[in-house]
């Protein structure tokens, strides 16, 4: 995905900056998810084959619905960051 810097008015760039803001927080929900489960349970699909590609699609689903529900609170920090790098600057 290419950043685009933010327009004085909004526009496309902002809410493609925005968009992006929300999958790294969603993706970084997901990671806590994964990472508060118990290493020696059983999957949430039981002991098959898939039982570990089922707990991490369920992740990431879990992950973007938490986003989808305002989050973890970091979406506006990573807007913010993101859009300052994207911003054109001094010598860009």
């Amino acid at each position: 995905m290419e950043l685009v810097a933010p327009t004085s008015a909004g526009g496309a760039g902002t809410a493609q900056l925005r968009r992006l803001a929300q999958k790294l927080e969603g993706s970084f929900a997901a990671e806590l998810l994964r990472a508060a489960r118990p290493s020696a349970r059983e999957g949430l699909g039981g002991r098959g084959t898939g039982a570990q590609a089922f707990d991490s699609f369920m992740d990431e689903a879990l992950g973007n619905a938490l986003v989808g529900q305002g989050g973890l609170g970091l979406g506006d920090a990573i807007l913010r960051e993101i859009g300052s790098r994207a911003a054109p600057g001094p010598g860009r």
